[in-house]
């Protein structure tokens, strides 16, 4: 995705960042700017050109990959999983799940743990 190794590096630092703020249920924007001392704009800006996604949109994709992997490999129900990657509702990460990897949080556990969930 980066452009250069410094892009690289900028993009694992806040990525590795996002992971630490994982069930902070207020980790936005604001945050992420703060902590690389980048103003929101700034950010916005040099994310967009490296990743071509939003702050907003990279917290989210990181949250729900690590959902994923933790639906596939552990053996946590589904609002565990939304609150451990700071989702204060089970119905919005539901919904932002099926947007990014086109089937629901239960669908995705049976197809990657090979059980039937009720």
């Amino acid at each position: 995705m980066a452009h250069t190794s410094e892009d690289e590096q900028f993009l694992n630092s806040i990525h590795h960042f996002i992971l630490q703020e994982l069930e902070n249920t207020e980790l936005d924007v604001e945050h992420l700017s703060r902590h690389v001392n980048m103003s929101r704009v700034s950010l916005y800006r040099k994310i967009k050109a490296i990743s071509d996604l939003t702050p907003h949109e990279l917290i989210n994709v990181t949250r729900l990959k690590k959902a994923a992997e933790m639906l596939a490999s552990r053996n946590l129900k589904i609002y565990e999983v939304a609150m451990m990657v700071g989702y204060k509702s089970q119905t919005h990460f539901g919904k932002n799940f099926i947007k990014q990897f086109g089937v629901s949080p239960s669908q995705y556990m049976q197809q990657h743990r090979g059980i039937i969930v009720e």
